[in-house]
Order: C-alpha cells, then sequence, then structure tokens
C-alpha cells in the first residue's frame, strides 16, 4: 500500500515521467514517505544532514534567521519540487532553514541510496546538476537586482519568477498564496513599497488581482524590465 502511494507521487515529477513500472518500483523502495504540518521545519541551518526531499504535495519557504530573529526569505518552492540536495553533494552542514508554510508531504532520499537511485534513474543526476545551476543564477541575479536596481524593480523580477516558474509546471502564470510581505522578503523590501509596487502594476495593467492570486503578463513585465535596465 505504502510502496503504491510513494510510486503514484514519482509518477508527478517530470524526471521521473514515463519511467517503466520496475524502475519506479526499485526508486519506491528508497523513499520514505513523510507528512510535516504547517509551520515545521524540515530542515535546519547547519545541521548535518544526509537526506534529500522531493516534494509532493504543499509549499514550503527556504529561509535565513539571525541571531536577532529577523528572517530573509530566499525562496518558496511548491510541488513537484526537491529540496536538500546540496548536503547529499558536498556532505556540509545544511546552509539554510527550510518550513512548510502548508500541510507538506515529502519523499526523503537518504545520501547512501544516491548512485543506487541514479543508476535507476539517470536523469536524477542530471536534474540535480541543473538544479544547483540554477540557483546560483538565481543567487548571482539576485545580487545583482540588490546592488544595481531599485525595490519596485526587484518586486516585478520576483513575480515574474514565480510566474514564470507556475507557467512551467501548470500552465497558468499566476502568483498565488504569497502576501505582499512574502514577496516583499523576497524582494529584500518593505511590505507598503510591494504593495505599492503591485497596486501601479494592475494600474499599467501589467498584473491582475484576485484577493491573494497574482495572475501575471510575461511578455509586458520582461519587456518591462528589459527597458527598466
Amino acid at each position: 500500500m505504502m510502496q503504491d502511494l510513494i510510486i503514484s507521487r514519482l509518477s508527478s515529477f517530470p524526471m521521473f515521467a514515463g519511467s517503466p513500472v520496475g524502475d519506479l518500483e526499485a526508486l519506491a523502495a528508497m523513499l520514505t514517505f513523510k507528512q510535516y504540518p504547517k509551520g515545521s521545519f524540515i530542515i535546519s541551518q547547519n545541521d548535518r544532514g544526509s537526506t534529500m526531499y522531493l516534494l509532493v504535495s504543499g509549499r514550503v519557504k527556504v529561509t535565513l534567521a539571525s541571531a536577532e530573529g529577523k528572517e530573509l526569505a530566499l525562496n518558496y518552492l511548491e510541488a513537484p519540487s526537491h529540496f536538500g540536495e546540496m548536503s547529499l553533494v558536498d556532505a556540509e552542514p545544511r546552509s539554510a532553514d527550510v518550513v512548510a508554510v502548508t500541510d507538506v508531504e515529502v519523499l526523503a532520499l537518504d545520501a547512501k541510496d544516491l548512485s543506487a537511485a541514479i543508476e535507476v534513474q539517470p536523469r536524477l543526476a542530471l536534474t540535480l546538476i541543473a538544479t544547483l545551476s540554477l540557483r546560483v543564477r538565481e543567487l548571482i541575479a539576485r545580487v545583482e537586482d540588490m546592488a544595481f536596481h531599485d525595490a519596485a524593480h526587484r518586486v516585478m523580477r520576483v513575480l515574474l519568477n514565480v510566474a514564470t516558474a507556475s507557467y512551467e509546471a501548470r500552465g497558468i502564470p499566476v502568483v498565488e498564496g504569497l502576501t505582499h510581505y512574502e514577496i516583499a522578503t523576497l524582494a529584500g523590501t518593505s511590505r507598503e513599497t510591494a504593495s505599492r509596487v503591485v497596486s501601479q502594476l494592475v494600474r499599467d495593467g501589467l498584473v491582475a488581482t484576485k484577493g491573494r492570486r497574482i495572475v501575471v503578463d510575461l511578455f509586458a513585465m520582461r519587456e518591462r524590465l528589459e527597458h527598466d535596465v
């Protein structure tokens, strides 16, 4: 029963789509299904970790916290996605906290099983490499934005990135479930500034809002950002 559940969850990940049933069964035997309630720490910064996680339902935030309790949100991830892979590769302590923003379901893969999992599904290795490369590029882009662009540009960049990820995953260019405060923390600005920028974008026709749902005109937003350089 549990193996059938894990196999059904694996099938939602592009890297495993179309895999033979035998391969999915072999992978399922290496994975552990876990559930975390909203607010739980799935990963804690500086802990020694040897597990990566496949996020099969829910949303998590990747965040840093100072000794004074200030928080810097680095990213928000929605299923299907993965996190925690860095410690499997370099055996170093965790670099950030990962906290469940909603109730979350994950599949956990231990470092000792990584090589075997890659033998079963080589696309896993390529996906991990691509993910690490993407996150380095995102970090460089974020540093560039912080150094060379104003708060309005950074808010637009956050909206574009989140909406683009949503479009690639679900076919809808939407920012959903993020408050203006959460958008602001990703953009490195205040909630008031983020709200003001979103309101202006609505007036300009680049986004449409309904509650906490923001639909983004990807083409128009990219064009605005290019002209804003």
